[in-house]
């Protein structure tokens, strides 16, 4: 390897540890201080080049590919402003455990703090929420520099394996592969550029292993699957009769969990009937609060590698292996099953008694539809609790969504960026409000094969269920916030294919042709904000009435 100019020769070597170390993608928005970065990557044929239009779709983009990738995506940026679009994202990373490096341009010491355009202080802009730093002085060309710049690519990798890692990169002009760009002369790098004569990183991580012990469950042990929850573990506590409540977007819904727990436990009559002793809690769960109520009640287990306890009331945080059941209540476990098997066929009969489309139907119906194997990332507010307290277990699929911090923005780049990571089918499911959040991440390119469920209530549904609705002198302007877009007309505009659904019994079929098709298509539902309210209270009001009928003969 050499280089024209050290710019040129610090990107050579970054683009080329970061492959070593098995990134295969790279995203990016226009700026130029990191244009050498930039045409290195897109130089290297080793490496998926995506650009985006603007930084924060790009780090969303990354964090979607990081969620369903076994490697992370690495989102580079210019300068200034570029870098502070990317705290959404990373704040989401932060909180999901999603691997993400962001590779950040800057200007050289020389131009810091002196008021030049487009220089801001980013050093550790990020703060304590990314697993790594390091802020990487431009390129001078001294003994031993190049092997110093593949090792914190290196540890900036392993980092991510747990969250985002930044690396801010700073670069003097020229920043193109020439010694004299017209404006500046720099002199050719004389340093060796080479990494591993055989391809390998620079330094090779091996993940430690470890043997995990068994957990032992008896008597009334209620198991609890959110995010980021392991699926064998959740398969091993159905097969010895453990209870599993999996929320819907956990990707561990599967035959054998209890999928209406929401509207079982905000009834007394039947919370009380169905109380655990104790409740063992996989990954972050957090969309119910008839569930959380209960976990509140009782001791509760923590399983996994993060800290999670909103309650603050978690009496153990562990890693497990596996379950040693001793004893379980085998009559208590057969009241879950017989509840759930009487609450699910109320809430289909209902759902599919309206006529016109509603948005539980929707979520419920986007699931039953999704091919095996494939992906659907779910829109926060509304879109990700109708999937948790309507949608019936299933087997293959899985799920994204942007639940780390519950945000509405870049959910379309998060999307983009699973279908780039997954290479599998993969639908979004996502509010009205959230989707004008993103509408840049449309555009990225290369374009992904991406089926959008649009549900258009014309504002914030979820404000609907608050306190905040009790008070209606302000509530459209503030909380509502209706949009009156034309979503048909904004989607030719860009370019992409829309359809819009008229009846519920048309929205699977839609989904399936627009899977077929390549390229981003849009199938908007359009529903009424207050008449979702009461088509939420009034499935609850029925399955509870039917349910506590059982228990109380």
């Amino acid at each position: 390897m050499s280089a024209p100019n050290p710019s040129v020769a610090m990107a050579r070597v970054f683009i080329d540890e970061l492959v070593r170390n098995g990134i295969r993608d790279l995203v990016l928005a226009p700026g130029s201080r990191s244009g050498a970065l930039a045409m290195t990557a897109a130089a290297e044929p080793r490496l998926r080049v995506h650009v985006a239009l603007d930084e924060r779709s790009a780090g969303f983009w990354a964090v979607g590919y990081g969620k369903v990738g076994q490697v992370p995506a690495v989102v580079l940026t210019t300068s200034g402003t570029a870098v502070a679009n990317l705290l959404p994202a990373v704040v989401e990373a932060d909180r999901s455990q999603t691997p993400v490096v962001v590779i950040s341009a800057d200007r050289p010491a020389e131009a810091r703090h002196s008021g030049a355009n487009q220089t801001i202080d980013q050093i550790k802009i990020f703060g304590e929420r990314v697993r790594f730093f390091a802020d990487v002085p431009a390129a001078a060309d001294d003994p031993g520099e190049p092997s110093g710049w593949r090792s914190l690519v290196c540890q900036a990798v392993k980092a991510a394996r747990s969250g985002p890692a930044h690396l801010n990169l700073a670069f003097r002009e020229p920043l193109v592969p020439a010694t004299d760009d017209g404006r500046t002369v720099a002199a050719p790098y004389r340093g060796d550029l080479s990494g591993r004569s055989d391809g390998r990183a620079w330094t090779q991580v091996l993940a430690a292993g470890k043997t995990a012990s068994q957990l032992s469950v008896g008597g009334r042990t209620l198991v609890v699957a959110g995010p980021g929850a392991d699926p064998n573990l959740v398969n091993a506590a159905i097969a010895i009769g453990l209870v599993v409540v999996a929320e819907g977007h956990s990707g561990c819904r599967v035959p054998g969990t209890i999928s209406t727990a929401h509207h079982l436990l905000g009834s007394e009559v039947l919370s009380g009937a169905l109380m655990p002793e104790r409740a063992v809690v996989l990954g972050t769960p957090g969309l119910s609060r008839p569930l959380a109520n209960l976990l509140a009640k009782v001791e509760t287990i923590v399983v996994g590698p993060g800290w999670f306890d909103p309650g603050r009331k978690a009496a153990q945080m562990m890693e497990i292996g596996g379950w040693m059941p001793d004893r379980l209540d085998e009559s208590w476990a057969e009241s879950w099953q017989k509840a759930e098997a009487n609450a699910r066929q109320i809430i289909d009969q209902v759902l599919d008694s309206f006529p016109d489309t509603i948005e539980p139907r929707v979520a419920r119906d986007v699931v039953a539809a999704m091919p095996d194997e494939g992906v659907l990332a779910v829109g926060s507010s509304m879109p990700v609790r109708d999937v948790d307290w309507f949608s019936a277990p299933r087997t293959g699929l899985g799920f994204v969504s942007n639940r780390g911090a519950s945000g509405i923005d870049g959910f379309i780049s998060l999307a983009a960026g699973a279908a780039a990571g997954s290479g599998k089918p993969v639908v979004g499911l996502v509010g009205d409000l959230s989707f004008l959040h993103d509408t840049n991440g449309l555009l990225i390119k290369p374009t992904p094969d991406l089926v959008l469920v649009l549900v258009n209530n014309n504002g914030g549904g979820i404000f609907s269920f608050l306190p905040q609705a009790d008070y209606p002198e302000h509530f459209e302007q503030i909380f509502g916030t209706p949009s009156e877009v034309d979503f048909g007309g904004l989607s030719r505009s860009l370019g992409v294919v829309h359809a819009l659904v008229g009846r519920p019994d048309e929205l699977q079929r839609s989904i399936r042709e627009a899977l077929a098709e390549s390229g981003i298509s849009i199938v908007e539902v359009r529903t009424d904000r207050a008449r979702n309210v009461e088509v939420h209270r009034q499935i609850t009001e029925e399955v509870t009435r039917a349910v506590e009928s059982l228990f109380e003969s």
